[in-house]
């Protein structure tokens, strides 16, 4: 089960603890968070960065690629203090970007961490007289919606971004990826996927310095989305062993996407082999998870198939639908 998912927007220990009515935080306190605000951002980046790179290099393999710009916002009122975030960030209001993935149409516009947006589509993201929040992550999923109901609308989506005089209004067009967001939680130790999601936590993240082998986790979350795991187990049924076929099918396939997304595919084994060790509950794990050492022989094998594949196709392509098998 996925936990609740806030894009990698925390409730940051301590200075953030206070309700949201509390007094404005004195200037030297809003400075204080912004290290923290700055790491976390940063983290945000790594995740959109190596998704966007797995989603959009196995697009064309995808059945049902959809626009996607490669932009996370971020709500001020996710937090405990939602005014010392903005004074810490500068912000005039609680919406901004939070993170670009590299090489995203979002990043080729010039959109940057912390800039306001003030509009999306030609509607304001904090719209004057708006009822109460039913939550700020319920906001953040209504203005990513509003975002790729552009994109799928007309392929493109118009944002304000900037403040005051400074205010702009930038055109983006999308770029085909596999359907799926991706998501920081900042609880928890663990990634996971929903059918449209993938979601991972920030200490699973900060527990992989290197950018394969946190693509390769996700890759294998991507996986799972991609062949249609969840509605096949909402089919089926959740037994353990139904749910180990799909972990077993998702751990195969993830080889295929970061090779065809440019990542060596051996990241998957060197993944496991940092993870597996201090995460494999020995007798006491599971049947709906193989043992690591046991993974890393099943993905030794795919990467032998693959490479097999790939050197027999005329163009030395990584193609996944046509030499991938189920099961």
């Amino acid at each position: 089960m996925i936990a609740r998912a806030m894009l990698g927007l925390a409730l940051i220990a301590g200075a953030l603890a206070s309700p949201v009515a509390a007094a404005p935080a004195p200037p030297a306190a809003s400075a204080a968070l912004r290290p923290a605000l700055d790491a976390l951002q940063a983290l945000d980046t790594r995740v959109q960065s190596v998704g966007w790179k797995l989603a959009a290099g196995n697009a064309r393999w995808c059945a049902r690629p959809v626009p996607a710009i490669g932009l996370q916002l971020f709500d001020a009122a996710s937090f405990g203090d939602p005014g010392a975030v903005r004074a810490a960030l500068a912000l005039p209001g609680d919406i901004a970007v939070e993170a670009v993935a590299d090489g995203s149409p979002a990043g080729s516009a010039g959109l940057s961490p912390h800039l306001p947006v003030s509009a999306i589509a030609g509607k304001p993201t904090e719209p004057a007289g708006a009822p109460p929040l039913r939550s700020a992550y319920a906001r953040l999923v209504a203005l990513h919606d509003a975002i790729d109901a552009a994109l799928v609308a007309t392929n493109s989506v118009t944002l304000a971004v900037g403040s005051g005089a400074a205010t702009r209004t930038v055109t983006i067009t999308g770029q085909p990826v596999c359907a799926s967001r991706f998501e920081m939680l900042t609880e928890d130790n663990h990634a996971a996927a929903d059918g449209t999601r993938v979601v991972v936590s920030r200490k699973l993240v900060e527990f992989l310095p290197a950018d394969d082998e946190l693509a390769a986790l996700l890759a294998h979350e991507l996986a799972h989305n991609i062949l249609g795991h969840r509605a096949r187990l909402d089919a089926s049924g959740r037994s353990w062993g139904n749910i180990l076929a799909t972990e077993r099918e998702a751990d195969r396939l993830s080889v295929w996407l970061l090779a065809a997304a440019g990542y060596d595919p051996e990241a998957a084994l060197r993944f496991m082999a940092r993870w597996g060790p201090a995460n494999d509950n020995g007798i006491f794990s599971t049947p709906d998870h193989d043992r690591w050492k046991t993974r890393i022989e099943r993905m030794t094998r795919e990467i032998a198939a693959l490479r097999t594949a790939v050197a027999a196709d005329p163009a030395h392509e990584v193609n996944w639908p046509r030499d991938f098998a189920r099961g």
